[in-house]
């Protein structure tokens, strides 16, 4: 297994859609989904990155980082993980932890001083893998129709 962490490009989208839809409830939008891709890639406080197996040249997981500015003391940003997502077959072989740890190194190079993951409340079998990363679960959320 040769897998690599890396930025998404606009030639990912099909791929990255699959990946998108082990949390989705379906296909996405992939000419939206273009343009997005193309969007983040150019914001210097996003990182959409995607898990690469160079053997298979395929991508088999992503993941969204977004820092943000915190007013609250010395000022320091906050890093935002969202879309966490694993090809099924491609679960517990350590994928998830690689892109996680990729993420955080870019949060530090970035001088994040907390991290906050942002999960559907009914994944429980990745809030298990989120607690052994060493996240803690707060509920609490509203979606807006």
């Amino acid at each position: 297994m040769n897998i690599i962490c890396r930025k998404a490009v606009v030639e990912d989208v099909e791929q990255l859609d699959l990946v998108m839809q082990v949390i989705a409830d379906g296909p996405g939008n992939l000419e939206k989904m273009r343009r997005l891709v193309e969007k983040i890639g150019r914001n210097e406080e996003k990182y959409l990155l995607v898990a690469e197996d160079r053997e298979e040249g395929r991508i088999v997981g992503s993941l969204l980082g977004v820092v943000f500015e915190d007013v609250c003391g010395d000022g320091s940003p906050i890093l935002l993980v969202e879309n966490v997502a694993v090809l099924a077959q491609r679960q517990g072989q350590g994928i998830g932890r690689l892109m996680f740890e990729e993420v955080e190194r870019w949060g530090r190079e970035n001088h994040c001083h907390y991290e906050m993951l942002v999960s559907g409340l009914g994944r429980r079998g990745a809030h298990k893998f989120y607690q052994a990363l060493g996240f803690e679960e707060v509920k609490g959320f509203k979606k807006y129709l």
